[in-house]
């Protein structure tokens, strides 16, 4: 690859990651300023799909969120998932997209007879249609998965610490607060890997490239993603405001639930590489 071509490769991605960040910095100053009104076009579905799953009717309140008043159940704007929407965002944009765009141009190469000229013009016009057009499909499908993975973390929330607290496995050091967050660290990590996976096996399956070795590849991007949204960015408002101490029992449950999921993914990917 030539220095021009090098540097053509990198305005274009700067493009990208600068739209995503964009896009990203937007959904966080709408969330954090958004009421539950504000967010019904995802607090509406996931209602729908829980009580579709749990078969528990939910009913609008509003300033409150879908409510469950005999099971004293509610569906809050803190419940809405946005955060793991704009998890889910990140890692397929910041992710794939420049793969995306620049596989664009390779096609383009390869299509045409060596005696043709392929202009620059054309080729970066379809790689930034082509690299758009994968930012927009992420936005999508953020959306969509957020419900679907959102809906599964609230049905066991709901159900999981009556199980448990029937058991006797309940106390003081299995909380239903240090429950929840558990719930949530495992069902939205685990959702991450999957969905970062198949994206990747999409990515490659239409272009052929890999950027990373095969366990780095599988792991590093969605792992880096979760703990900068979930433990990075937070831990910096906190340390700007000078306390952090309330953050370390919710820092110690995000990484155990992590490493919960993460050492079996792994083992699975070394014995499969293995065999």
């Amino acid at each position: 690859m030539t220095e021009i071509k090098k540097l053509r490769f990198s305005m274009q991605n700067f493009i990208f990651y600068l739209a995503g960040a964009l896009i990203i910095l937007g959904m966080k100053c709408y969330y954090r300023q958004a009421d539950c009104d504000s967010l019904r076009w995802i607090l509406g579905p996931t209602a729908g799909w829980v009580q579709l799953l749990s078969g528990i009717p939910f009913t609008y309140l509003p300033d409150a969120g879908y409510v469950n008043h005999s099971l004293r159940l509610l569906i809050a704007p803190s419940c809405s998932g946005v955060r793991f929407m704009m998890i889910l965002f990140a890692t397929l944009v910041f992710s794939f997209t420049p793969v995306i765009a620049a596989s664009q141009a390779a096609d383009k190469a390869h299509a045409l007879r060596p005696s043709c000229r392929v202009f620059p013009a054309s080729e970066t016009l379809r790689s930034w249609v082509k690299g758009f057009c994968w930012i927009a499909g992420s936005g999508i499908s953020s959306w969509l998965l957020t419900i679907l993975v959102n809906g599964l973390r609230i049905i066991a929330a709901i159900y999981l610490p009556l199980y448990l607290e029937a058991a006797g496995l309940m106390g003081k050091v299995l909380t239903w607060d240090r429950l929840h967050t558990l719930i949530g660290v495992v069902i939205y990590f685990m959702a991450l890997l999957a969905v970062y996976r198949l994206a990747g096996r999409l990515v490659h399956r239409k272009t052929g490239i890999r950027l990373l070795p095969a366990l780095l590849r599988k792991c590093a991007p969605p792992v880096f993603w979760y703990l900068a949204f979930t433990l990075g960015l937070p831990l910096l408002h906190r340390a700007g405001r000078g306390s952090t101490s309330e953050f370390t029992e919710f820092a110690v449950l995000v990484a155990f639930g992590c490493v919960l999921i993460l050492l079996p993914y792994c083992m699975i990917l070394f014995f499969r590489k293995q065999r």
